[in-house]
């Protein structure tokens, strides 16, 4: 009876622990994960850097030119939210995420949020199929088996990509290229499928490319202001009422700066994200900077003056 009796908690002991790893591992710094999305009482428990308003804010960096989030980290004397990395899917034989898996120890290490912009640049929609989504899930697990907590901004800017011609194919592929890559990621915890337009001229040109709400768990919008008297409303209320408010979604901001890189109009968008009182639109929890010098110096940290990057730092808890 002894002997039965052990053999019986031996195998629930067995069953608890692989049910656990099947589960996978948590983020070990949480940012959205698990998180209530339109809740101004949800504190994540995530150490990295927000604003004054509360508004938690990260990096793009220039890594293609060294400039690490280390370097911006040890600029600003914080810790950074959200890290955004970019990486090409370059054939419909396969993907092996290879510019962001340079980056795993530093992302860990930073303790950040990874945005993943994972871009079919090499193949059409429609060529997204279940095996190349296998491919990305694989690549995106190997971050989040080290408690890194993924957002998969795939195809982002789509709006934007398919008429410039970096991206092929038509909105109803988009979709189902999205809808693979949800089946292939929708059970690895610590993973968040995040749809990101291009700014628009109306609020209705992103309804072809919308998924549906089950296929998402953050919506955002990446847009470049030219206004210092821009504010998240002017800049972000119709989306944010469409889609975050609407389908009650975490909403992040993902990639933004100014054009043109005046000091003025990036001190004010920058005051605007992370001092104001956003506290009307709950949905909005992130921003990340596009921290590059590239069409223009977006940069509001790195290569600036000592007086530009204390400004910025003054918006910041």
């Amino acid at each position: 009876m002894r002997s039965i009796m052990f053999v019986s908690w031996y195998l629930i002991l067995l069953s608890v622990t692989l049910g656990e790893l099947c589960l996978g591992i948590k983020p070990t710094h949480p940012l959205f994960y698990g998180r209530k999305p339109c809740s101004l009482t949800d504190t994540p428990a995530n150490p990295g850097m927000r604003g004054y308003n509360g508004i938690y804010w990260g990096w793009n960096p220039d890594v293609e030119n060294g400039a690490m989030i280390s370097a911006i980290n040890s600029a600003t004397g914080k810790n950074a939210s959200t890290i955004g990395l970019f990486s090409q899917i370059n054939s419909p034989d396969g993907y092996d995420g290879h510019q962001l898996l340079s980056h795993l120890d530093a992302v860990k290490s930073s303790k950040a949020t990874l945005i993943a912009s994972i871009m079919p640049n090499g193949l059409s929609f429609d060529e997204v199929t279940p095996a190349i989504a296998a491919d990305v899930a694989s690549v995106i697990k190997k971050f989040t088996d080290e408690g890194i907590e993924v957002w998969l901004r795939f195809a982002h800017e789509m709006n934007w990509y398919v008429r410039a011609g970096t991206y092929r194919g038509n909105s109803t592929q988009f979709i189902q290229a999205w809808r693979n890559i949800h089946a292939a990621v929708k059970d690895i915890e610590g993973c968040l499928l995040f749809w990101c337009p291009n700014n628009a001229k109306t609020v209705d040109l992103y309804a072809q490319w919308w998924p549906g709400a089950d296929y998402v768990d953050i919506v955002g919008m990446d847009q470049y202001v030219s206004s210092s008297s821009s504010t998240f409303k002017t800049a972000y209320g119709d989306f944010y009422n469409a889609y975050a408010k609407k389908y009650t979604k975490h909403m992040a901001i993902p990639e933004t700066a100014t054009k043109p890189a005046d000091v003025d109009v990036k001190e004010a968008w920058v005051y605007a994200l992370s001092n104001k009182n956003v506290s009307s639109y709950p949905c909005f929890k992130s921003v990340t900077w596009f921290e590059l010098d590239k069409s223009y110096d977006f940069r509001v940290v790195m290569g600036q003056s000592e007086g530009v990057r204390d400004w910025t730092m003054s918006n910041f808890e």
